[in-house]
This record gives C-alpha cells, structure tokens and sequence, in this order.
C-alpha cells in the first residue's frame, strides 16, 4: 500500500503511476479534495491536527504502508513571514506523525536543495555528504525536519525545482500559469539567474517510485534528485514554450538582481545538486534533464 501525506502537484504524479501499476494508493488532501486521479482513495487530514493523524493511522491498520511525506509549508516567503506557523507543519506535524501512525514499511521526506544554500566555488554541485548551510527560514525548518526522518531510518530526498502540467481539479501549476499567459500573448519576467537542478514532477514521482522499489538495506538515508544540468527560470520557461509551440519572446529574461523585488526572504544565487548517487542507487545511465511533453 502507498500512502501520499500531503498530495499536491507531485504526489498526484506519484497516486497517477502508483495506481497504474494495480498499488492500493491512499492520498491525504488538507482543506479541499482536489485529487482528479482515478482509483484512488482520498482521505482529509491536516498534519497539524492529531485527530486527523489518527484518523489516517486507522485507514492504514492491519498495513506496512510506503509512505511519501509530501506536506508542507514550503512557499519560502510565507516560511519567513509566519515562521512559527510553518514550524508547526515543517516539524512539529512530522514529529506527530511519526508518534501516531502505525508501522512503516518504507518513508520517503520530500525535502529540498535549499538545505544546502548557495554553492561555494570549490563545490559546483552539492553531493549528499556536503554541508548543510540555509541561507533562508525554509532551509532551516526542513534541514531540522531532516534530522527527524534521519532518526527514524527512513529517507531524505532533496528535491530540485519542478513543475509540470496540473493533475489536480481547480488548481494550476507554474507550468500552467506560464501556458496561459503566453497563450493570450501575455508577457512575463523570469530570473535568468538562481540556477538550480530542475526536473518535471512527472520524472521525479517516477524516480521515487523506483526507489521505493529497492530493498531498504539499499536505501541511503539522503539523496538527491536532480538533473543533469542546471536551469535558470527563464531557461524552465523557454521550454515550456517550445514543448507548446507558444512565443518564446514573450519570456523577458531580467537578472537576479532585479528578480529580488519579488522576494522578501533571501534565495541562494545557485544551488545545484549532484545526481551521481541518485544515478549508481538506481542504475540510470541516461541523462536527466527537465523536458516537458
């Protein structure tokens, strides 16, 4: 059984392959169901609330589920203006969850690169042994959410930027918004800066999905998911574009240095990931890039 806490825009992907492969799949939604995946049973729960945690635990009895911890509060800026809220989801829920819910077979943490900060120059892509330096609140929260995962044997995966097509009813993705914009002949500003590791969520859901296929004595206890090469945002834009045939003009390219008016905590200038243990744990010779189809 494969149990989803916290499915949004990665964890449909995940519920969407996991059902295609005949896996009984139960997904966790907070406040509105959105999930539009076929066979798949939705059930509330916010991770905050030890009523709901319980609620889930017993959906799960007489089970050893693979569980995909996905909830969050991960939009940074809200992490930095209301951070004792969003340590209440980031840390203190997973704390309960582990407290509440009945045995585990496998866990996989959605963490994230920003873990890690910003890339010295002696290190251009950060492998899983390299320090962890935050440069924001949100780095923070999951690096300590880290160390709870870590203690109880499961998996840390940092995840690197993704977007993709939405599977959820009522709710549009990045990928989306970039779609209907251009599609009205509409222009945007994207940060040709702040490169980072990129993949689509469909290519990372299926790489979590072969990891929860091995053996747990093979799995590390950090990994990270990444492409081969860095993207800027606007570079992430531009092929959307082509994947679509829409203007590819009408993605205006501005620097960092402006792109910081959008922020109000700080971003790493680059912080990109090494995928080569990624690459030997799942035997993956081909390149991994973010494509779009």
């Amino acid at each position: 059984m494969i149990l989803i806490v916290g499915c949004g825009f990665l964890g449909s992907y995940i519920a969407e392959a996991a059902v295609r492969s005949g896996e009984k799949t139960i997904c966790t939604y907070r406040t509105e169901n959105r999930i539009s995946v076929p066979g798949v049973q939705a059930v509330k729960c916010d991770v905050t609330k030890e009523e709901d945690l319980a609620n889930l635990a017993s959906h799960c009895e007489g089970e050893k589920p693979v569980v995909f911890y996905l909830a969050a509060e991960h939009n940074i800026d809200r992490v930095f203006s209301n951070h004792h809220a969003a340590w209440e989801i980031n840390v203190t829920a997973l704390e309960r969850f582990f407290e509440i819910m009945p045995d585990i077979d496998k866990l996989f943490f959605a963490s994230t690169d920003c873990v890690y900060g910003e890339n010295p120059e002696n290190i251009p892509a950060f492998s899983e042994s390299d320090d962890l330096c935050p440069v924001n609140v949100y780095g923070d929260q999951k690096a300590e959410a880290e160390h709870i995962v870590a203690s109880h044997g499961f998996t840390c995966a940092r995840l690197p930027f993704m977007t993709g097509k939405s599977l959820l009813s009522g709710k549009t993705s990045f990928y989306d918004n970039i779609c209907l914009k251009l599609g009205k002949g509409e222009s945007t500003e994207m940060i040709d800066g702040m490169r980072r590791s990129a993949l689509s969520y469909k290519t990372v859901a299926a790489l979590l999905l072969k990891l929860a296929s091995l053996d747990k004595e093979n799995l590390p206890a950090f990994i990270n998911i990444a492409s081969d090469t860095p993207y800027t945002k606007y570079e992430i834009g531009l092929e959307i574009a082509r994947a679509n045939g829409l203007p590819e003009y009408l993605i205006k390219p501005i620097t960092f240095e402006e792109g910081k008016k959008f922020f109000k905590d700080r971003r790493a200038d680059t912080s990109v990931m090494s995928n080569a243990l990624l690459k030997k744990t799942l035997g993956i010779t081909d390149k991994l890039t973010f494509t779009e189809n």
